[in-house]
């Protein structure tokens, strides 16, 4: 009569692949040597010191190991066939093992064949990659997962990355102090570089890594914006900038720098407004007048310099502004006008009165008078004319930028 063997799997992935034959009472055997091969489902290979024992559960009766061609052969025990009995194979007490039950097997054969018996032999680890999160211009969390021991106790797990693609061990290593098969770490890494990440896993066939990820960390430069410029002189304006972020490091100085060039940086002439997040104003000093400047912020902070926007203004020429008065009181040699300085262009007004010629345009290369300094009216005194001749004057004003002259007028001495 046939009679089956039941196969009963323990832990997942393993494969038991045993036929067992009609078995024929040929004789009345006490003991039933049992006799097999264990091999490696993968490669075909023998396994050799495969733990193989029989057992009720309660207690071993026989314990062998399969020896370096995989072979194995184990006493079976008829009287103890009435009960739940077991052939039970390990390749490791922790992660494999799978049991043959022979309960009511009338093992009366003094040999058995147990035909092939098939392990998923010891291998390095399978491992996980997650894309990294939280990602900072200094950091990333990773996280790693075993997806298969191998079949043998996993001793290190954690990291390895660097900025060449497929790290290994030779490259930087995290190693996390966690037995789960889920792990994580918060990795250490520069400002705005590129990094490939693998996770790892070793046992005592190797060093598995999972896949590779890439992940690029935040510059960490400062954000900053340039304000508009405003109250232009002739020698001075200003500015100012927002520090909208730190880019995650505490900033280090913040202000404004200008040049006569496009895009100043901090290697030109700058200020030095504090040290913070938020908004700041700015003087511009020592002006040129008339003259076309750029501006733009700057933040910094242990990343770099990050700049804002480049704006461009013209500080105003810093001459003064006057008005050319009527003129009165004509004789054959003289007459008067005057003027009026209405603003000094930033800088105190010298000299003013009123220049003229029998020519047009007068300055005061030619005659001219001179009636006091700083802003306001004045009154002039044009001398030593000639009767009967057409006169063209014009005021004046003078400043430590230079002279300028307001509209000409004409008159006719008596």
């Amino acid at each position: 009569m046939k009679k089956i063997l039941f196969l009963s799997l323990l832990v997942g992935c393993v494969v038991f692949s045993s036929c067992i034959k009609d078995l024929q009472t040929r004789g009345v055997y006490e003991t039933t040597r049992c006799y097999g091969v264990v091999l490696d489902s993968r490669t075909e290979q023998p396994l050799a010191n495969v733990r193989i024992v029989t057992t009720n559960h309660t207690s071993v009766d026989e314990t062998v190991y399969s020896r370096s061609d995989g072979t194995f052969e184990i006493p079976v025990h008829v009287e103890k066939l009435s009960a739940d009995y077991y052939i039970y194979f390990e390749a490791d007490t922790l992660y494999q093992s799978f049991e043959i039950k022979v309960n009511d097997l009338k093992l009366g054969e003094e040999t058995y064949d147990l035909g092939k018996i098939y392990f998923l032999g010891a291998v390095v680890p399978s491992v996980y990659t997650n894309q990294p999160q939280a990602i900072t211009p200094s950091s990333a969390h990773c996280v790693g997962v075993v997806t298969d021991f191998g079949f043998s106790e996993i001793t290190e797990r954690g990291f390895v990355f660097g900025t060449m693609q497929y790290p290994t061990m030779n490259n930087t290593v995290v190693t996390v102090d966690n037995v789960s098969d889920t792990f994580a770490a918060d990795l250490t890494l520069a400002p705005h570089t590129t990094y490939y990440i693998r996770a790892y896993a070793v046992n005592s066939k190797g060093i598995g890594y999972g896949n590779q990820v890439a992940v690029t960390t935040l510059s960490g430069l400062p954000v900053v914006t340039t304000s508009d410029v405003s109250d232009i002189t002739a020698a001075s304006a200003v500015s100012g900038g927002c520090v909208n972020s730190n880019g995650g490091f505490p900033i280090i100085s913040r202000g404004v720098c200008w040049s006569t060039t496009v895009n100043p940086t901090i290697a030109n002439i700058h200020s030095s407004d504090g040290a913070d997040t938020g908004c700041f104003v700015s003087e511009l000093l020592n002006l040129r007048p008339g003259t076309t400047y750029y501006v733009r912020a700057y933040a910094q902070n242990e990343a770099g310099i990050s700049y804002g926007p480049n704006l461009q203004f013209t500080t105003s020429s810093g001459l003064p502004m006057v008005t050319t008065g009527s003129v009165s009181n004509i004789s054959q040699t003289t007459a008067e006008a005057g003027g009026s300085v209405v603003a000094d262009g930033g800088f105190p007004v010298l000299r003013r009165g009123i220049c003229f010629d029998t020519t047009p345009m007068p300055t005061i290369a030619n005659a001219h008078t001179t009636d006091g300094t700083g802003l306001g009216d004045y009154v002039s005194m044009m001398t030593n004319l000639i009767s009967g001749t057409t006169y063209y004057y014009r005021a004046y004003a003078t400043n430590g930028v230079g002279t300028v002259y307001g509209t000409q007028n004409t008159f006719v001495t008596e």
